[in-house]
């Protein structure tokens, strides 16, 4: 009888801890872009290269700059194109959130390549938009 009550309480404590320090992740990411400082934010990309491929990475982002850093090799030979906007922001259709997170946003670019799709969290994805609208300006 015991068992289930302890393994009850095992997972409980789990699952507080993972979510905790997720969130002391995202704040230490929030408070180092208040400071300036380059921030990297977990992503999928879907570059125009790879049609239907989704490359898991990291969108490095600087107070001008922003660079892709790729997870795997695939991703290793993809690179931003240069002239990437914002046009859109959306959830993921039932195809999408297949192969992604469906809880994730997806940020529609175009560029001088095509479009370009970047799926984030919504927690990260401010500062998605903020890069892309510094990018921009320039």
């Amino acid at each position: 009888m015991n068992v289930p009550v302890i393994e009850l309480a095992v997972v409980l404590v789990a699952g507080g801890l993972a979510g905790w320090l997720l969130r002391r992740k995202v704040k230490q990411r929030a408070a180092s872009a208040a400071q300036g400082d380059a921030i990297k934010v977990p992503c999928l990309l879907r570059h125009p290269s790879l049609d239907g491929r989704w490359l898991r990475g990291r969108l490095v982002m600087g107070p001008a700059t922003m660079t892709w850093e790729p997870r795997t090799k695939a991703g290793a030979a993809v690179s931003l194109p240069a002239g990437l906007r914002q046009v859109g922001l959306r959830s993921p259709s039932l195809r999408e959130a297949m192969k992604i997170n469906g809880g994730s946003r997806i940020v529609e670019c175009t560029s001088s390549e095509g479009a370009v799709l970047i799926a984030v969290m919504p927690n990260e994805v401010d500062h998605v938009l903020t890069a892309l609208s510094r990018i921009g300006t320039e």
